[in-house]
This record gives structure tokens, C-alpha cells and sequence, in this order.
């Protein structure tokens, strides 16, 4: 008797630990999916302000001509003073693409783990042999237990590591 209850104790541990890694692995399906949008926003917010600074710039320089053509050189000046502001701000909302790859890292630790909690979720599929046998049942659980642990080891690995998977030439490794 208490063999069997050892074992429906175990069974409930080990459908506890089912219940949670599949509990993770929504909730980091919806934070994959919020950073892809939080991106997708960055980036076309970061086009139109692009596009607004040059465009104001291109008309303060054609200004700049007229005003020079007519020998208001003060206003030039000022002219100056504006377009040296409109590309600071052109430079500093370039930073856009850092912060494009710290989100592309985090979606990839979001991926990864979602991974391996899947491969968890795998292990609890097929059934047990023995269902009286509480070892069976601590076996699975350890075994999805080292795939979710192995999995947060291998995002900290990676966090650690340079990356090696640059898009573009001359691109930014923060990681």
C-alpha cells in the first residue's frame, strides 16, 4: 500500500512538473511574441523619425541656399545651428539597431528555452510502464528536470559566447 501510494505521489509530482514547463512555455510564447511586435514598432517608429529629420533637413539646407544666395548670412547661420541638432538626432535614433540586436538576443534565449521545455514536455509523453513503480515516475521527472536546467545552461552559455552570426558587415556585437 504504501509502495502505491509512493508511486501516486510521484505521478502527481511528475504531472506538476508537465503543468508548469507547460505553463512557461506559453507564457514564453507570448513574451516571443510581444518582442517580435515591440520590434516591428521600433523599427517602423525609427523610419518615419528617419525620414522626418531628413526630410526637415533637406529643406532647412535648400533654405540655407536661398538665404545665402541673398546675403542674410545670419540666418544662414542659424540654418547651421538646426542642421547640426537634426543629424545629432539622426546619429543618436541610428542607435535603433542596438537595441535591434539586444531584442534579437532575447528572442533567441525566449526561443531556445521554449525549446527545451518542449523537449521536456516530450519526455512526460509516453506512457509509463509501471504506473505502481515510483521510480518510473522519478525518472521522468529528472529527466525533464535536466532538459529544462540544460536548456538555461545553454542560454547562459550563449549570452557569454561572441556571437558568430553577424547580418551585416560592420555590425555591433554586444553579446
Amino acid at each position: 500500500m504504501a509502495e502505491q501510494q509512493g508511486a501516486r505521489d510521484a505521478a502527481q509530482a511528475a504531472d506538476l512538473l508537465v503543468t508548469v514547463a507547460s505553463s512557461l512555455n506559453e507564457r514564453l510564447a507570448i513574451t516571443a511574441d510581444e518582442l517580435a511586435r515591440s520590434q516591428a514598432m521600433l523599427r517602423e517608429a525609427s523610419d518615419e523619425l528617419m525620414t522626418a529629420f531628413r526630410g526637415a533637413a533637406d529643406r532647412i539646407v535648400a533654405a540655407q541656399k536661398v538665404e545665402v544666395d541673398n546675403n542674410q548670412v545670419e540666418k544662414s547661420a542659424e540654418f547651421g545651428v538646426v542642421l547640426d541638432h537634426l543629424y545629432r538626432a539622426v546619429q543618436h535614433l541610428q542607435s535603433h539597431d542596438l537595441v535591434n540586436q539586444l531584442i534579437d538576443a532575447q528572442k533567441l534565449r525566449v526561443d531556445k528555452m521554449r525549446e527545451k521545455l518542449g523537449e521536456a514536455l516530450t519526455l512526460a509523453a509516453p506512457p509509463v510502464a509501471h504506473p505502481g513503480s515510483a521510480e518510473q515516475w522519478i525518472e521522468r521527472s529528472r529527466a525533464m528536470l535536466d532538459c529544462i536546467v540544460a536548456g538555461i545552461r545553454q542560454i547562459d552559455e550563449d549570452t557569454r559566447a561572441p556571437r558568430q552570426d553577424k547580418k551585416q558587415a560592420g555590425s555591433v556585437d554586444l553579446f
